[in-house]
């Protein structure tokens, strides 16, 4: 009995052995042995089976971790030749297109000069939707170039309180078009910040051409505050709102609230996809909240660096 429990406890480990016993042993300890040796052969041959299932899990996860990967290299090497190809393909129709609106701004004033009318608003036409399509070239060559990873950020000392004035006095033709009233709250803005002019710009331009495309006979307005270094941009409306399902897609590129060719509000679906791109580079982040038919609120935070805040002090000093 010695030896079985001897034999029982090394194999409690792993370490399966059979038990030896002689032919004059009694019939009850034969027994006993009989019946643990076919316990122990039927373990081995299970263990055994497991190792195999175990050795050929591992193998097929080997070869799906590679095909993964081969995959995910092959997606991200055609998403770089596909933001190459935008980035050529808009700047190949960017050039045609300054020289068009050059051409016809000529036509506009030699028209003006020999007092010929007749032709104003064919040529007003013109403009306005070469202007357009221009914005929308720029809005595919500035994901391509922010997703080929060749978007700098370029600080300099800026107004921001100015800033805001030349983004609202962009998109108040927007504003207007709609029947809308614009209003602006960066009057306490007037110090001067470190961060990267155009895409600060850009963010505000976007969110504000959003906000007056979705609202109609309603409010967009944009407040701008410093607080503890952090630049606040929150730009509200009071048009169509966004669901919640619709919320999860919007700052995808390309995606639109609605993407049906009869849809009412045209354009790329690249705005909002810009925003949170360009904000992401300036170490910031985009909220959300809307409701339908109340209206939509986007708050872009970003935060100043120590330049910002060197500057900062000083004009609270000689203040």
């Amino acid at each position: 009995m010695h030896a079985i429990a001897k034999v029982m406890h090394v194999s409690k480990d792993g370490d399966y052995r059979r038990i030896n016993i002689q032919q004059n042993a009694a019939l009850e300890i034969q027994q006993i042995a009989g019946v643990y040796n076919q316990m122990i052969s039927s373990l081995g041959e299970r263990d055994q089976r497991l190792r195999g299932q175990r050795d050929l899990l591992e193998t097929e996860v080997a070869l799906r971790t590679s095909e993964l990967i081969q995959a995910r290299d092959a997606a991200l090497e055609a998403n770089r030749h596909k933001s190459e190809f935008l980035a050529n393909i808009t700047h190949e129709l960017r050039t045609p297109l300054q020289s068009i609106l050059g051409y016809t701004e000529l036509i506009k004033e030699t028209l003006e000069d020999e007092c010929i009318e007749d032709c104003d608003d064919d040529v007003e036409k013109i403009t306005r939707n070469a202007q357009h399509l221009l914005t929308l070239i720029n809005s595919i060559l500035d994901i391509a170039k922010i997703e080929a990873g060749k978007m700098e950020v370029k600080h300099q000392l800026i107004n921001l309180g100015e800033l805001v004035n030349d983004a609202a006095a962009t998109v108040k033709p927007l504003v207007d078009n709609n029947n809308n009233q614009l209003l602006i709250n960066a009057a306490s803005i007037k110090e001067l910040v470190y961060i990267d002019e155009q895409k600060v710009f850009q963010i505000l331009l976007n969110l504000l051409s959003n906000a007056a495309k979705f609202t109609s006979n309603g409010t967009v307005s944009v407040d701008v505050v410093i607080t503890n270094m952090v630049l606040k941009i929150t730009v509200r409306d009071t048009g169509i709102g966004i669901s919640e399902e619709q919320q999860k897609l919007i700052f995808e590129p390309f995606r639109q609230v609605d993407g049906s060719e009869s849809r009412k509000f045209v354009g790329t679906g690249l705005g909002l996809s810009i925003v949170i791109r360009l904000t992401e580079l300036l170490d910031g982040k985009v909220e959300l909240s809307s409701k339908i038919d109340v209206g939509s609120s986007f708050t872009v935070t970003i935060p100043l660096g120590q330049q910002s805040a060197s500057v900062l002090s000083n004009d609270s000093a000689s203040g």
